[in-house]
Order: structure tokens, then C-alpha cells, then sequence
């Protein structure tokens, strides 16, 4: 009772203090597509996506969601691998390809899923029909029971080999084996849209999702990429489908000093390595890749110093996103200016403090350091963080000024959407995940947390609904002329 009314207090006081304008933002589940196979209907006639729909819509609090879609890409192997190499089952950051692929390995083709040989299989054009229309039926089984849907898509290892897709440097226009990163995800992502949307829906797509060499490297490409997708998009669509870029917390270009954790580390490591890698990118094509969308989503982990903080300390993050972003002559309090939107596509605390996926954190303070380290499914109550009283209340405390934050409108910057990281492990602190699969070990599911979710999401609507006019739905504001952004240095100077 204390810990509901202490948040009841929070949401009445950041009510108070909001900014009129800007729409306040509802923290929303994700749905994980992990392959085809989650869309394909089950024996009892019902898809996995299905039941994953089913179970957000069960809290009762969800106005969106955002669906995660994976597709794998398979690449030609390690090159070059260092004596004595064996694989990646005992990976670390810096362990040579399985996480800093940059350079050492090319993509071969896309896939939807893998042979019984755990080969990646190439898609062809009746793959590319039946991903459409199955993806079509689980996207308007969410629209037609009233949810509002975002769409963020991964690429990742079909190998297995924990590549990660911030350091793949690949062409979305190249075609290979027959298909490029458009025809074989986006375009069947967008048919699916164009078949489920009514004419008065919205819907956020992200053309891809924590994929910054991609975009860094090949910029152009990806504002060609958008003009296709709108193109493809019903005409009458083409406004209410709004496009973003997702990219990585950190490491933005996904090609350098990827083996380093903490930001500020990176940071202090970027700055002297900067002028021997500047040729590598063309700033204007990197303006006009993240000018031509409406949105950039973010995985807003937010690393924090003291257990103590602050709701404006939920910029921190994003502050020193600024600062690498402004060595490429843009930054992300620049494109919010133009009436661009940032989105947290990921959004949580994992309540780890190791890569491996199985050390939960024992004190608040370790928790608070490294928010996106967290405990792998399947559930185990000895590795369990939320069974650690001081981790668990500093998990309910982050859920409640993030709360708190977007009720008063953010601080620097305001955040468009919300979407927790529901696909599985102790990040889904509503255990939407372990409800839609029917775990039987546990669940990683807060009952705090939820409810304080639950009284944040309904305080966003009542807010949003005497801010609307009569009878409309605020939306994001048209993009602008950019003024002049700010330099590396000012940047570090204002911190």
C-alpha cells in the first residue's frame, strides 16, 4: 500500500509540473517475433505472436506495442581467426568475431529461419509472401482489438556465433543472392501494413533496429530506403506511417573500440582516435539518413552514477549519445529542434552485472551501473535480482522517476515512446514473456512494477485526452530547417 501510494503521489506531482506541449508518453510491451516459425499457427490454430498479443492485452493497461521482428542474416565466416580460436560459446566483448564482427566476416544472404542442419535458409519469393501474410495476421489481430503497433526489426546471427548487428557494415540496396535487406525485410514488413492499417491508423516502423554501421557507412542508401518504403506504403497511409532509425545506446558507428562497457570509457577513447577515422564517413549522407525519418529509437539502458537520482538524470544517456553524435555533425538535440522524435525501443533494467546472462546484481548500486546486464531466461529463483530486496526496490525506484520523467514532459529532451523489453529474462519485470509461453519455473513479473506502469499509462491518457483537441490525436510535429548543431567540445564542456 505505501509503495502505490508513494507512486500515485509521484504521478500527481509530475502532472503538476508538465510542459503543455508534446504528447506524454505510455510505456508499451514488446512482442518478439523470433522467426517465421512465430508466426506460423500452432495445433490449437493460434500463433505464438498471437498469444503474445493476447497476454499484453491481459494487464489491461497497453494502448500499443511494439513488434520486435528478427530475421537472421548469414554471413561468410571469421577471417583470419587467431590461433588456437574455437568458436564463440565462452564469448566476451572482445573476443575476436563473436561480437566485434566489424571487418571480419560479410553478410551472404537473409533468412527466416534455419534447416535441421541449423543452416540459414535463403529466402526466396514465396518466403517473402508467407512472412507478409503472416506477419499481416498477427499485426491485425493487435489492430483490430485496439492496439496501436510500432515495429522495430533485428537482424541477427544465423551462425549463432553472437555476432552483433551494430558492427555489420552491409548495403540495404545490395542484393545478394537475389534479395537485398529491403526485398526480403522491409518490403514484406510494409505489405503487411498496407493490408492490416485502417485509413485512420498510426503505426511507427523502424527501418532498422540497433544497427549503426549500417547507417554510418552507408547513409545515402538509407534515405533512398525510406523514399522506397513510403512509396510502397497506400497512399493515405504515407502520413500516418511515421519511419525511424534505431540505433545503439553507444558506439554509433559500430566499428571501433567495441570491446569497451562504460560510455565514458568509450568516450574518452573515441576523442584522440577521432581524426585517424574521420574520412571513414560522409557527414552530409549521415545528416540526410536521420533528417529524411520522423523518429530515432534508441536502447535506453541509462547507466547510472548514485541509486538516488534524479527524473532529469533519465537524459544522461542521450547527453552523451550528443556528444559522440556530434563529431559526425549532428546531434539528437538537433533533430528533436526539427520536430523529430526519440523513442526508447528498448527500455529497462536487467538487474545484472555481467554479459554472460546469468549474475544478478547484489547491491543497488551494481544494478544501477550496468542496466543492460540482466539474468537470461529460463527462470531460476537462486539468479533471480528482484529476490535481492536493495536491487528490487531500485528497480521499482528507476520504473518510477522514468515514470516521473515522462509525465513532466522530459527535461532537455521530451521522449515520443516507451517500449520495456518484454522478450524474456529479468528485463520483463511484467513477465509478459513467461505468461504468453506458459513458463512453469517462475516468472521475473513485479507486481510493483506493474502497477506502477499501469498508474503511469493511465495518467498519459488522461493527460493526452485534455491536451487533444475535440475529437483528434496529437502528432508529432513536421520537421523543420536544422540549426547549426553543437560541437564535441561545447558538449563535453556543458556536462
Amino acid at each position: 500500500m505505501a509503495a502505490a501510494a508513494a507512486a500515485a503521489l509521484i504521478l500527481l506531482l509530475a502532472a503538476c509540473c508538465r510542459p503543455a506541449e508534446g504528447a506524454v508518453a505510455e510505456i508499451g510491451p514488446t512482442i518478439y517475433i523470433g522467426g517465421i516459425q512465430d508466426l506460423q499457427l500452432d495445433g490449437s490454430g493460434v500463433s505464438k505472436c498471437n498469444r503474445l498479443v493476447d497476454s499484453a492485452l491481459s494487464y489491461g493497461s497497453f494502448s500499443n506495442a511494439q513488434f520486435l521482428v528478427s530475421v537472421l542474416w548469414w554471413d561468410s565466416g571469421p577471417r583470419d581467426p587467431p590461433p588456437g580460436w574455437d568458436g564463440c560459446d565462452n564469448y566476451t566483448l572482445s573476443t575476436y568475431y563473436c561480437f566485434g564482427r566489424f571487418n571480419s566476416t560479410s553478410v551472404e544472404y537473409y533468412a527466416y529461419g534455419l534447416d535441421d542442419n541449423k543452416t540459414a535458409i535463403p529466402v526466396n519469393a514465396s518466403q517473402v509472401a508467407t512472412f507478409r501474410d503472416l506477419l499481416a495476421d498477427c499485426l491485425g489481430y493487435a489492430v483490430d482489438r485496439g492496439l496501436d503497433v510500432s515495429i522495430n526489426v533485428h537482424l541477427d546471427d544465423g551462425r549463432q556465433q553472437n555476432g552483433w548487428r551494430n558492427t555489420l557494415p552491409f548495403n540495404p540496396l545490395w542484393e545478394l543472392r537475389g534479395f537485398s535487406y529491403y526485398d526480403a525485410v522491409l518490403e514484406p514488413i510494409v505489405g503487411a501494413l498496407n493490408l492490416v492499417l485502417h485509413n485512420s491508423s498510426d503505426a511507427w516502423l523502424s527501418l532498422q533496429g540497433e544497427m549503426g554501421a549500417t547507417v554510418f557507412f552507408f547513409p545515402w542508401e538509407w534515405a533512398r530506403v525510406a523514399d522506397m518504403v513510403r512509396d510502397r506504403l497506400r497512399p493515405e497511409l504515407r502520413d500516418r506511417v511515421r519511419l525511424g532509425l534505431g540505433i545503439n545506446n553507444s558506439k554509433l558507428c559500430g566499428c571501433v573500440l567495441i570491446d569497451i562497457i562504460d560510455y565514458n570509457d568509450y568516450l574518452r577513447a573515441f576523442a584522440p582516435l577521432w581524426p585517424s577515422i574521420m574520412d571513414w564517413f560522409d557527414m552530409r549522407g549521415i545528416r540526410e539518413a536521420f533528417t529524411t525519418v520522423e523518429y530515432v529509437g534508441i536502447s535506453a539502458y541509462v547507466p547510472q552514477a548514485r541509486t538516488d537520482f534524479q527524473p532529469c538524470d533519465m537524459e544522461n544517456l542521450v547527453k552523451m549519445m550528443d556528444i559522440e553524435f556530434s563529431y559526425y555533425n549532428l546531434t539528437l538535440r538537433e533533430l528533436v529542434d526539427m520536430g523529430k522524435e526519440i523513442h526508447w525501443i528498448e527500455w529497462g533494467i536487467g538487474g545484472g552485472v555481467a554479459q554472460t546472462g546469468d549474475q544478478p546484481a547484489r547491491t543497488a548500486l551494481g544494478a544501477a551501473h550496468t542496466p543492460y546486464f540482466g539474468v537470461q531466461s529460463p527462470y531460476n529463483k537462486s539468479r533471480d535480482p528482484w529476490q535481492i530486496p536493495e536491487v528490487r526496490d531500485y528497480m521499482r525506484y528507476f520504473v518510477n522517476q522514468t515514470s516521473e520523467y515522462l509525465l513532466q514532459g522530459g527535461c532537455d529532451y521530451q521522449v515520443g515512446s516507451v517500449f520495456l523489453w518484454t522478450v524474456g529474462g529479468s528485463w520483463d519485470v511484467l513477465g509478459l514473456y513467461d505468461r504468453a509461453t506458459g513458463a512453469q519455473d517462475g516468472t521475473f513479473r513485479d507486481e510493483v512494477a506493474v502497477e506502477e506502469i499501469r498508474q503511469h499509462n493511465d495518467e498519459a491518457r488522461r493527460l493526452n485526452a485534455e491536451q487533444a483537441p475535440a475529437g483528434q490525436q496529437a502528432a508529432p510535429a513536421d520537421g523543420r530547417a536544422a540549426p547549426a548543431g553543437p560541437n564535441a567540445t561545447a558538449l563535453l564542456a556543458g556536462r
